[in-house]
């Protein structure tokens, strides 16, 4: 991806919770935007809270046609970091005793039209899905890209998202290895549809959207809503919209449209205040699956090492939008990170780098 037509670099301001004071970012202001201009980035947001107060900063524009500046109010596709959202709903309805982990997830989706065509579905438990064991085919596959591409006012449902994987091979024997797949994920959207008795989408703006208090998050977005980032696409220097790709999911692998506060409360409710599920469960949630410790990923969420402890969290990345999204309980820290392109390095280290910043200050 080469670098966009040109940058707008917004002014950002820190929230200090402990006094009325506004104090610039300093430090973190500097950090993204040397990040944005070394990644060509069309624009980003960045938020850390902690004891010493929450910053935020901004950078770049969110919309390249009408150059509208990134403020801490744009909404941003986050693509699998909705994974953890997802997770959060499902194990919900654990603690409720209306599902169970062990039981088989066939249960909630036999209804789903055509399921049965999709390999390993009748014996895969809704904890495999979770931890992604279940051997499931992928859907989110090229053939699933270019329809979407084809077809870029289209919502795919649950049905018309697994249908991409229909009648192909399972990976792996159900529970036998850990293989990441946005599969699962679909699947679970349908088993907490099912045992909630609505949609997924209406199912997580009660659990999570409402109790929370984030009033500016969504599954899915409507392409006319005022203050969302476009995503982009670069070749050879030439952009491309590609926002369709993410305003237009609504199934359980990643279908969250935020802002970076609302998704700063949420990690907080979830990781700090133990607001929607006990502190037990989530860190059964967040400790790495016994089966296979390696791989940094317990029940819809991440664990990565960082020079403090573990981090918790989930990442997210799509073609034109790129998401980080972490809780480090040693610190009491919170890191979200959103952008509307993509990354030119393999490893920005920005959760890191974006602490070390906030601790500057």
């Amino acid at each position: 991806m080469l670098k966009p037509l040109h940058f707008f670099v917004a002014t950002a301001a820190v929230l200090v919770l402990a006094a009325p004071a506004m104090a610039l970012a300093g430090p973190l202001q500097r950090f993204l935007d040397q990040l944005v201009k070394k990644e060509k980035l069309p624009g980003a947001v960045l938020l850390v809270s902690g004891l010493d107060g929450r910053q935020i900063a901004t950078a770049g524009v969110a919309n390249l046609k009408t150059q509208e500046p990134v403020t801490e109010h744009t909404r941003f596709y986050i693509a699998s970091s909705g994974k953890l959202v997802t997770a959060v709903a499902a194990l919900q309805l654990v603690q409720e005793n209306k599902v169970k982990l062990k039981e088989p997830a066939y249960k909630w989706v036999k209804g789903i039209e055509g399921i049965q065509a999709l390999r390993n579905i009748r014996s895969v438990t809704v904890e495999q899905l979770l931890k992604h064991r279940s051997g499931l085919a992928e859907y989110y596959t090229d053939a699933f890209g270019e329809d979407a591409n084809d077809n870029r006012d289209k919502r795919y449902s649950i049905q018309e998202s697994l249908a991409f994987a229909y009648d192909e091979d399972a990976e792996f024997k159900p529970g036998a290895e850990y293989g990441y797949n946005n599969s699962n994920y679909v699947v679970l959207g349908g088993v907490i549809e099912q045992a909630d008795n609505t949609s997924y989408a209406k199912a997580v703006q009660r659990r999570i959207f409402d109790a929370v208090g984030m009033p500016s998050s969504t599954v899915g977005a409507k392409p006319a809503s005022a203050g969302l980032a476009h995503g982009y696409d670069f070749d050879r220097g030439r952009p491309t919209d590609v926002s369709y790709t993410g305003w237009n999911a609504i199934t359980g692998d990643g279908a969250v449209v935020t802002t970076a506060g609302d998704y700063a409360a949420f990690l907080n409710a979830l990781f700090r205040d133990s607001k929607l599920l006990p502190a037990k469960t989530v860190a059964q949630m967040c400790k790495p699956q016994v089966e296979e410790p390696s791989s940094g990923y317990g029940m819809g969420c991440s664990i990565v090492d960082t020079p403090w402890g573990e981090a918790w969290g989930h990442a997210g990345s799509i073609t034109g939008f790129n998401a980080e999204t972490w809780f480090i309980k040693r610190l009491g820290i919170t890191v979200v990170f959103f952008t509307n392109g993509d990354f030119k390095s393999d490893e920005p280290d920005l959760l890191v780098r974006a602490v070390k910043a906030y601790l500057k200050n």
